[in-house]
């Protein structure tokens, strides 16, 4: 949320330095996105405490595509010069469910304080959601209604992991940045701005560490990234 706030005092900021140099025009409106998110992540294990990451030999990489529908207020400022360039942020509220609940069955063979193999079946479950969603864009005309999008994005990943034994689980927290990219066409009329456009959006990678396991040295890690790509219609007002 932070980072939220730290957005729109950026966007308040380039839209003011902007108003003291051109004349322009300000827009506050909605955007409805059909959204695809697509996941993927890779788990390994750590042997021991200070060992280096060895592949379990059971399936241990997902990758997924979730698409949802969402919604977005923004906020921009429009340069009236010849080469009309639009600064702004956009905010999307609530949060997009990625996959669903996901669940894997494993066999645990040892724990620390026991000698004698134990067997012990344990079933694993994860669950996560896609939250904070916030970009500061720059949009520039091409030729006609046509213009590209380039900008700064933001999101966090919310996930709960459950274990039916006494095993490991993940609690660090996702926050990641990225870099937004799109294409779209533009219009006004009778005081409103129309765009209908096409957005990719590339986060970083992320890096997740257990902690809880059965044996104690033991550990495992997982290294995932999250992309999206949206058909947007936005409708804002100009004043």
């Amino acid at each position: 949320m932070n980072n939220i706030k730290n957005m729109l005092v950026a966007a308040i900021a380039i839209v003011g330095l902007s108003t003291s140099a051109w004349a322009g025009t300000g827009n506050i409106g909605v955007v409805t996105s059909m959204i695809s998110i697509d996941a993927s992540g890779t788990e390994t294990d750590t042997l021991t405490a200070g060992g280096a990451n060895v592949a379990d030999t059971s399936t241990r990489t997902k990758s997924i595509s979730e698409d949802t529908f969402t919604g977005s207020i923004f906020a921009e400022y429009t340069t009236d010069t010849a080469w009309a360039l639009t600064t702004g942020i956009e905010i999307t509220p609530g949060k997009a469910d990625i996959g669903g609940n996901f669940s894997r069955n494993d066999a645990e063979l040892s724990t620390t304080g026991n000698v004698a193999t134990t067997n012990l079946a344990t079933s694993r479950t994860v669950e996560a959601a896609a939250s904070g969603f916030g970009t500061l864009y720059i949009e520039a005309p091409i030729w006609g209604p046509l213009y590209v999008r380039a900008g700064a994005s933001r999101m966090s990943i919310d996930y709960t992991t459950t274990s039916s034994a006494n095993s490991g689980s993940y609690t660090d927290a996702i926050n990641l940045t990225g870099t937004n990219y799109g294409v779209g066409l533009k219009g006004s009329r009778d005081g409103f701005v129309y765009k209908l456009s096409y957005e990719d959006t590339s986060y970083g990678d992320f890096n997740l560490r257990s902690a809880g396991n059965s044996v104690a040295a033991n550990s495992n890690g997982i290294t995932g990234n999250v992309d999206t790509s949206a058909i947007r219609l936005s409708v804002a007002k100009s004043f």
